[in-house]
């Protein structure tokens, strides 16, 4: 029994050494998150904090960083005195906003750390954060089609930003994003193409890619029992493994729609081998955390203010903006998974 536990160690490897070696083959190395969970963040500031990284990555692509204030970034990752309310703007104004205000504690640990990483570096030899998120001006949005107009091409403007500030200058990227916008491009795969998919089409540059694994809350599957078996941060191979097989569907939670409107998951039935190159286990379901904004930021008036406007702008797709300012529990919410999908999809909301 005990050769098997090493046995199962072994193929799980820790996601530093994953991460580094896959830069010896691979110009980008993408790392998709479940959103707000705080155990993939804690493996996360581990990999920054890792002397090791600047060596092989001259960039991190930021999803939750609104790029009109890539200036502002700039200044404070290479140690120069920001305001905070300055810092804030640029995870508090991305286009997600009010839905994801990115407030949760881990987003602003981020650019603390890789600051702190930078500390010790070399002006010339520091890491860059870029911002992916498009450049949307609240101030002057006033109606919902401003926020269409910028909403829509998020992961082409992202490969933009690969494209130019990265891949041009032959540099080399860690991509910090949700997992859907980080799959490979799949012809089984109904939807429009990841951030991921945009890059090697544009430029031929194959993505390495590294999502979390996080069952749903019924776990039809049975995932979390196979998970059990590895220890917990073990970055887990897809190609010629039991997780190569796996139904997609089991882990990327996106809704999409079909031709009656209803509810509908694309990436059911799709071998999860096609999608991505490892999974990151980061625990059992009922042992995982959240990091929660604290609710005290919303009874800030002008903020409050500014979110309910916004708010308003997003008509049918407006939140539950109360709920922000109560407590929330520590457990990570699993997510519900949408109905089989019918034929065709459509505006997906990538996780």
């Amino acid at each position: 029994m005990a050769d098997a536990r090493e046995s199962v160690a072994a193929a799980g490897r820790e996601l530093a050494g994953v991460v580094l070696d896959a830069f010896t083959r691979h110009r980008l190395v993408g790392i998709g998150e479940s959103h707000g969970l705080q155990d993939h963040h804690d493996a996360l500031q581990l990999l920054l904090a890792d002397p090791r990284l600047p060596e092989v990555a001259d960039d991190i692509v930021a999803e939750f960083g609104n790029a009109r204030y890539q200036d502002t970034t700039d200044r404070f990752i290479a140690g120069h005195p920001v305001a905070d309310a300055d810092l804030r703007a640029i995870w508090r104004n991305t286009t997600q906003s009010p839905r994801q205000t990115w407030d949760a504690p881990v987003y602003e640990q981020f650019y603390r750390t890789v600051r702190a990483v930078n500390r010790a570096r070399p002006a010339g030899r520091q890491i860059r954060v870029l911002l992916g998120d498009p450049p949307i001006d609240w101030a002057a949005v006033t109606d919902s089609s401003g926020i269409g107009a910028v909403m829509t091409p998020r992961d082409a403007h992202a490969a933009s930003v690969v494209e130019q500030q990265v891949l041009a200058k032959g540099h080399r990227a860690l991509l910090c994003y949700g997992a859907a916008h980080l799959v490979h491009p799949g012809p089984s795969l109904r939807m429009p193409p990841s951030l991921a998919s945009i890059i090697e089409q544009r430029t031929g540059e194959r993505m390495y890619t590294i999502c979390d694994l996080v069952p749903s809350a019924a776990d039809p599957g049975g995932l979390a029992g196979q998970l059990s078996r590895y220890p917990r941060g073990a970055v887990i191979p897809a190609a010629g493994t039991w997780l190569g097989s796996v139904d997609a569907g089991l882990l990327f939670h996106v809704i999409a729609f079909g031709p009656d409107r209803a509810p509908v998951n694309p990436f059911r039935g799709v071998p999860l081998g096609s999608l991505l190159d490892a999974g990151l286990y980061l625990g059992q379901p009922a042992a995982l955390t959240a990091s929660r904004p604290n609710p005290a930021i919303y009874l800030d008036p002008a903020y409050w203010e500014e979110l309910q406007r916004r708010n308003t702008l997003l008509a049918g797709r407006a939140v539950n903006l109360d709920s922000y300012r109560r407590e929330q529990p520590a457990q990570y919410p699993l997510p519900q998974l949408p109905p089989p999908p019918e034929s065709g999809t459509a505006n997906p909301a990538r996780n």
